[in-house]
């Protein structure tokens, strides 16, 4: 069997699976008692009974059906296998919005190549808007059955871009403010949906321009990455460095604006 139908049975098969995933994620919302705790010291970092039981589901079957990939997910489950391919999941992405009863969160399943480090496959469900965004490599950007592309956008003054935050921003305020003022007296402007694979996707699918972010974590990016590559887009890190599964900080553009935003946020760094 071949290496590209080896990423299509994968795909393919969760494609079809995903609909049991946001059905479990919508029924769980709907309850009075979600569960939530946290992890760590940091009270804006939720975990929620919704999380643990989405990543099991999505952990169970990837087991049952491909019991040697590797897979890495954000509730714990690790798993060292044998093949090329290591799933990165993060099994309900916006958990802070969830717990508020806001609709914004998804599902990350991205699939890596553990050779290259490329992100080959993404599948990112929104379940409480009845949505996925999914793509393969060499097979186009889709939502749902729609195919999809970044937008057209020249002119960062014309732009409107996404952002997020970490969850210890009180260590990096001053960075984080500096950004935040640039990129909003030189675009059309801003947003922060509270979900980095969500604004990834966005991108993707040309309702946002241009998504900057630190901090983040392998299961934040990988899958929504692989979709705004199919979908025309370009990825990097903050000093325009190559995208993989573990860099730190990404910018996500639909690749015209992308050098405008390397050096907008380069001058942080120049002004020190």
């Amino acid at each position: 069997m071949s290496y590209e139908n080896d990423i299509k049975i994968r795909y393919q098969h969760f494609l079809n699976f995903v609909p049991t995933v946001m059905e479990f994620l919508v029924k769980t919302h709907e309850e009075e008692d979600l569960s939530i705790s946290y992890k760590g010291n940091i009270e804006s970092d939720l975990v929620t009974k919704a999380d643990k039981g989405s990543e099991n589901l999505i952990v169970n079957e990837i087991r049952r059906v491909f019991p040697e990939d590797h897979i890495l997910g954000e509730e714990g489950s690790v798993y060292e296998g044998r093949t090329r391919f290591k799933w990165i999941i993060d099994p309900l992405d916006g958990t802070v919005n969830y717990s508020h009863r806001i609709p914004f969160y998804c599902v990350c399943i991205g699939l890596e190549d553990v050779e290259t480090r490329n992100a080959v496959m993404g599948i990112v469900p929104l379940p409480a808007l009845g949505i996925v965004y999914h793509a393969m490599s060499g097979g186009g950007a889709f939502r749902d059955k729609v195919s999809i592309s970044v937008s057209k956008t020249k002119e960062l003054k014309n732009a409107l871009l996404c952002t997020g935050f970490p969850y210890d921003k009180g260590d990096r305020i001053d960075r984080l403010v500096f950004n935040l003022k640039n990129f909003l007296l030189r675009s059309r402007g801003i947003r922060r949906t509270g979900s980095a694979g969500l604004d990834i996707c966005w991108v993707a699918d040309g309702k946002f321009d241009a998504f900057w972010e630190e901090d983040l974590k392998p299961w934040d990016m990988t899958a929504a990455a692989a979709i705004l590559q199919e979908a025309g887009g370009k990825l990097s890190t903050f000093d325009n460095n190559d995208f993989h599964p573990y860099v730190s900080n990404i910018i996500a553009s639909n690749g015209t604006l992308h050098e405008k935003m390397v050096e907008t946020l380069e001058e942080y760094l120049n002004r020190l």
